[in-house]
């Protein structure tokens, strides 16, 4: 978080859509609530074009934006200084928790993740320098009264593609090996398809 440097910090397979959207969900949880606005870099599940002015949002990223109640910002490409902030508290978790655990062996992420959690709890309650708080006070006291609740239903991905209604007027979907039939004055023409996993 921005005011008070609040840290989470989750291992994920990949940097695909999916798994980021898994991990930012999993922060949202943690804070307990989402901001008005999520700064993202411009990884490809979150920005499909970097612009400075009109960037291209991931739609996978939008629809978990408009569901969770936040708008999208993109840092501008190949600009540190709009997240120095954010760069200065990566090299200091880099220290206080990935430095800490190089060394150890981990059988998954779920072994990874529950001592990321734990030192990453260390970090955001250890006083800062010159401070007479936490990070973790500074986020209670400061920034959690300001999030949004959560909505109650979970967030379901949505994947999008076009397909060509075949003669036999069915669509086929690769990813599930299936055909879907569409209405008969629709052969030939491309369908715009949305499904989940």
């Amino acid at each position: 978080m921005f005011q008070s440097n609040h840290v989470f910090m989750m291992a994920v397979p990949s940097q695909r859509g999916d798994d980021f959207l898994h991990a930012l969900g999993c922060c949202l949880k943690h804070l307990g609530g989402s901001p008005k606005i999520v700064v993202t870099d411009n990884l490809k599940a979150s920005v499909i074009k970097a612009d400075r002015y009109e960037p291209e949002i991931n739609r996978i990223m939008e629809d978990f934006a408009n569901h969770h109640g936040f708008a999208v910002i993109p840092a501008r490409a190949g600009k540190p200084r709009d997240k120095a902030a954010v760069e200065n508290e990566e090299k200091i978790v880099y220290r206080r928790v990935y430095a800490k655990l190089r060394d150890l062996t981990f059988f998954s992420l779920e072994e990874v993740n529950a001592a990321f959690a734990e030192k990453t709890r260390e970090h955001n309650q250890t006083r800062m320098q010159r401070k007479e708080y936490c990070r973790q006070e500074k986020f209670l006291a400061e920034e959690k009264p300001l999030l949004k609740e959560l909505p109650r239903e979970a967030f379901e991905v949505k994947y999008y593609t076009r397909l060509t209604v075949s003669e036999n007027n069915h669509v086929y979907l690769a990813r599930d090996k299936h055909h879907y039939s569409v209405p008969y004055q629709h052969t030939g023409e491309k369908a715009d398809v949305i499904y989940t996993r």
